[in-house]
């Protein structure tokens, strides 16, 4: 039986704003409320780490989340969940590291969480779709640091790209991971999960 993926994006003390305020917590809620212990689930999370050869330095001469910054930090209240942090330099995490983790691991399921919506969990989430790992994007448990409104238009192109049907919310993907497919005796986790506001 193949293992599920909890990807937690980019979730650095540089992406945290009004707009992304309390995202962490939903998250941690999401992950407590899995009863992790009795799921087949592994949590990673990936760092964005600028520097002078980024696309975001060169381009845009955009310099937070260099590296050694704190703003390059993953929050702390989501570190210590995480077995694994994956660093990058591109707006996509699907780089050699994640792939060979993901074939070692046995990995048949990645639900992505984090931010930016419309910028890392898109491109990551339309690169693991492309070759052809299962993936959902948890719609609720991202955002973006520009608003909600460009967190819903990149709902709308990743419904339209990666299907409408793996594009859920945090209580299906509990549902989905609560089946017996992931979760021995397939114990439902339906109207039982609550996030943090």
């Amino acid at each position: 039986m193949g293992k599920i993926l909890i990807l937690v994006i980019d979730m650095q003390y540089g992406f945290q704003n009004a707009n992304t305020e309390g995202l962490d917590r939903k998250i941690l809620c999401f992950l407590d409320q899995l009863e992790m212990e009795a799921v087949n689930v592994q949590i990673a999370g990936t760092c964005y780490v600028n520097h002078e050869q980024t696309a975001c330095y060169r381009f845009e001469g955009w310099k937070a989340c260099m590296d050694g910054t704190k703003e390059a930090e993953i929050l702390d209240s989501l570190r210590p969940r995480m077995q694994r942090v994956f660093r990058k330099d591109k707006f996509s995490c699907w780089n050699e590291e994640m792939k060979q983790f993901v074939r070692e691991n046995d990995i048949e399921k990645v639900y992505f969480t984090g931010v930016n919506t419309g910028c890392c969990v898109l491109h990551s989430a339309f690169d693991f779709y492309n070759d052809l790992v299962d993936c959902s994007v948890i719609e609720d448990l991202c955002a973006s640091t520009s608003g909600i409104r460009e967190h819903e238009a990149a709902l709308v192109v990743l419904k339209s790209c990666i299907t409408k049907e793996r594009v859920i919310l945090a209580e299906q993907a509990a549902e989905q991971i609560a089946t017996e497919k992931y979760h021995p005796g397939g114990r439902s986790l339906r109207g039982k999960l609550h996030l943090g506001e």
